[in-house]
């Protein structure tokens, strides 16, 4: 088994962190730029405000965000479209290379520095191996920037040439040298810089589509082949995700697709709503990608659309109120997303993009009851949504609780979906994973108290938790997910267990965590009882939900209806979850962060197994 992390906490207690899908992004229009603008850059710098520079023309201007407004500042040396721009660590803007002219198109291979304290542009240095337009540069982390590809051309009428240079600029010195050339000759291509310091190249158009891609190793300054995309492409986006996988969405494609630099396999993803080239994306704070604009067979496109890496798939967002492509798109400090310029229906004209508040996932869940023996076993069950592997911590509590009758020796077992035995523990201690549990930061307090650390696939796990011996007590059962970053969710958990009266009723807990702008977690909380297959099943269940200051949140009996009588049939059964019996209990609620206590009971104090249930829904 890979070790295990605290996710297995069905003593539900549990907690809500904000993640994953709000309600849909709004697009509104802000200050027009002042010039016209196609293949421009548009460079976010230290102090807040957006540079955008080129797109055939030589005046550059600054968006300021405090203001919705843009104003002129020094102008390029050299007019250019299809060039880069790159923020240096010292916070200039490099701005490499491009094309300049339409029918007589010609390419640049000058670079000027801007600096944001001055306004100024000044001449650095000469690109050297060749590559003028569609080239690609991206700051490596030693502080170089490493320039790829391009096209070179005299006029339209004579067709352009692709190289396969790459070289690198010395901000120390000012100056450009060559460094090992790509594999392929390409321009329109993209280049991401992964999480390893490495740099994939990808696709691209040498005369024709290319699906190729390949890796630059900084300390090595070589290149080596990497796996083919499924599919050729070119004028297509790369967005690192947060997972360290890499999407490449568009490009005359509509199937996207994700390269994993542990395998350098590409697998087929979610395909876009709309084919589209030349758009824009970028990767928002809640890890989802936004796809705006581009241009297909049906012209430009107004529309923009969200990839979710938890489940794979596209869904559209709000309308642009003009098409765009060509343009920009830049993440603004305060999160939202700044669309400029670009062919369409006003190349001069700007909007900015609100991102959906980020709702909050389950960081932690448990659950309290009195564990008994053989099928009265404390018995919890998780599932984990979404494509990536995730961190989780289980742990099985009993001495350290402070009440009466605690369980003495609790040892946990964890089973995989299959119901393969992954790990078992006694005390903590012992574990394989000593050093990972302790580097949690949520080692038990007692060496008589059990946890697993592990990494798991996706999947629907099992958790039992028992007594030593046959030993009973009030034992506490929890699951911790470690990896919020990860593309996986911690989706539903329940536990079963024989349900009593007083301190030995069953009492679960979840935790919701941070999101984004107040936005809160849709949880759905079941009681359930008459529908188990099992012998001496709870008759009647009851819940309530407290926050946690102990404040009732809510409270019911019986699903379909409400403590006043009113009707929450069609509420709970649009969940497409609802209880299989009319006795037993559920609630829908959203909840801001913070930790919750679900208490199920049988009414009129009996006893017997019940189960109690989680939902993320997200």
């Amino acid at each position: 088994m890979k070790p295990l992390s605290p996710l297995w906490g069905l003593c539900l207690a549990f907690v809500v962190t904000q993640a994953g899908a709000g309600v849909p992004g709004e697009f509104r229009e802000t200050g027009s730029m002042g010039i016209a603008r196609v293949d421009h850059t548009a460079t976010l710098l230290p102090d807040g405000r957006v540079l955008a520079a080129g797109g055939d023309t030589d005046p550059a201007e600054l968006y300021d965000p405090a203001s919705g407004t843009w104003a002129p500042t020094g102008a390029l040396n050299e007019a250019r479209h299809e060039h880069t721009a790159t923020l240096l660590p010292n916070g200039k803007v490099l701005v490499a290379a491009g094309a300049f002219g339409a029918f007589n198109l010609q390419t640049r291979y000058s670079a000027e520095l801007y600096d944001p304290s001055t306004g100024a542009w000044t001449f650095t240095g000469q690109c050297v191996g060749g590559g003028g337009g569609a080239a690609t540069a991206t700051l490596l982390p030693n502080g170089k920037v490493l320039k790829t590809g391009g096209y070179n051309a005299q006029s339209q009428i004579a067709p352009p040439t692709y190289s396969n240079s790459a070289e690198l600029y010395d901000p120390a010195s000012g100056t450009w040298s060559l460094t090992a050339s790509l594999g392929d000759k390409r321009a329109y291509h993209t280049a991401t810089l992964l999480l390893d310091g490495k740099v994939l190249v990808a696709g691209g158009f040498d005369g024709t589509t290319l699906a190729t891609a390949e890796l630059y190793d900084p300390a090595t300054g070589t290149w080596t082949a990497t796996g083919n995309l499924n599919e050729e492409r070119f004028q297509h986006t790369a967005t690192l995700l947060a997972s360290g996988k890499v999407l490449v969405a568009g490009g005359g494609a509509t199937n996207a697709e994700l390269y994993d630099p542990a395998t350098g396999i590409w697998t087929l993803t979610g395909a876009l709503r709309e084919a589209r080239a030349k758009h824009s994306a970028v990767l928002l704070s809640n890890h989802k990608v936004l796809v705006t604009g581009g241009r297909n067979s049906s012209g430009s496109l107004a529309t923009a659309e969200l990839y979710d890496p938890t489940a794979g798939t596209w869904t559209p967002t709000g309308t642009m109120h003009q098409s765009h492509w060509r343009h920009t798109a830049t993440i603004l400090p305060d999160k939202q997303v700044l669309i400029a310029g670009g062919g369409g229906t006003d190349a001069r004209g700007a909007e900015l993009y609100t991102e959906p508040p980020t709702p909050p996932s389950l960081l932690n869940i448990s659950t309290r009851l009195h564990i008994q023996t053989g099928d009265n076993a404390m018995i919890g069950g998780f599932i984990i949504t979404g494509t990536q592997t995730k961190t989780v911590l289980v742990r099985g509590i009993g001495p350290s609780l402070s009440l009466p009758g605690a369980l003495t020796d609790p040892v946990i077992e964890v089973h995989g979906p299959s119901g393969e035995l992954l790990g078992t523990n006694d005390n903590w201690k012992d574990a394989l994973t000593r050093q990972q549990i302790e580097d949690s930061g949520l080692a038990p307090t007692n060496d008589l108290e059990s946890a697993l650390w592990g990494t798991i696939n996706p999947g629907a796990y099992t958790v039992v938790v028992r007594g030593k011996d046959n030993s009973n007590g009030i034992g506490l059962f929890e699951v911790y997910d470690l990896d919020q970053s990860a593309d996986s969710t911690l989706a539903n958990v329940s536990t079963r267990g024989v349900t009593q009266t007083n301190d030995d009723v069953m009492i679960g807990g979840i935790t919701v965590g941070e999101g984004t702008d107040g936005a809160t977690a849709k949880v759905v909380v079941r009681a359930i009882g008459p529908s188990l297959p099992v012998a001496g099943a709870l008759a009647d269940p009851t819940v309530e939900l407290r926050d946690g200051n102990g404040t009732l949140v809510a409270f019911n009996d019986d699903w379909k209806t409400r403590p006043d009588g009113s009707s929450q049939q069609a509420e709970i059964e649009a969940t497409t979850i609802p209880p299989a019996n009319d006795l037993e209990s559920a609630l829908v609620q959203m909840l801001p962060p913070d930790r919750y206590t679900a208490i199920v009971r049988g009414k009129n104090d009996a006893s017997g197994v019940g189960l109690i249930e989680f939902f993320n829904l997200r």
